[in-house]
């Protein structure tokens, strides 16, 4: 099997040609969207936070445990995001404009150290959760982590639920 293969297989490409597998993988995993995102107006969450999720579950193959991964790295993301905030705050006043790049560079070392640990190593998951963080404009307090947290926690379960959908239907239309 190549990499193109797997590649395309593990993203919803048709199987063995079948357009109307393909058509059927692409009408669930946007049905599957619609309802993770009015969800996401239920709970009065963003839905633009929860499609952040939904893309960092798609950054390894996607599995239980590769999500549940990948969602502790975004949260810690989200984290690292309010307390870079609250640093260069802190900072400002002493380094002016150069509190910014400082804190980059001691978060963005923080996170790249990560690709050396054995479970949390996601990369791309610590950035979805920081530009998480970063592009919601919300204070750094815990209730902002929350609130972004199950934002990105249902995006994830929205991601594992069409995959699941799709992993199924492929081994029933296999078998």
């Amino acid at each position: 099997m190549t990499q193109e293969t797997t590649h395309a297989e593990t993203h919803g490409a048709a199987v063995s040609g079948s357009t109307g597998l393909y058509l059927i993988f692409t009408v669930t995993a946007a049905f599957v969207a619609a309802m993770a995102s009015g969800l996401s107006l239920v709970l009065a969450i963003a839905p633009w936070a929860m499609f952040m999720g939904w893309i960092a579950y798609f950054t390894r193959k996607p599995s239980p445990v590769e999500g549940l991964r990948t969602y502790v790295c975004v949260v810690i993301g989200l984290s690292l995001g309010a307390i870079s905030t609250l640093a260069v705050a802190l900072l400002a006043p002493m380094l002016g404009a150069l509190a910014l790049p400082a804190v980059v560079f001691v978060t963005g070392s923080v996170v790249i150290f990560t690709r050396g640990l054995p479970w949390l190593n996601n990369l791309l998951g610590y950035f979805i959760g920081l530009v998480t963080f970063f592009a919601a404009h919300l204070e750094p307090t815990l209730a902002t982590i929350s609130e972004l947290a199950v934002a990105t926690g249902l995006g994830s379960l929205a991601g594992w639920v069409a995959q699941i959908i799709e992993s199924r239907t492929r081994r029933a239309v296999r078998a």
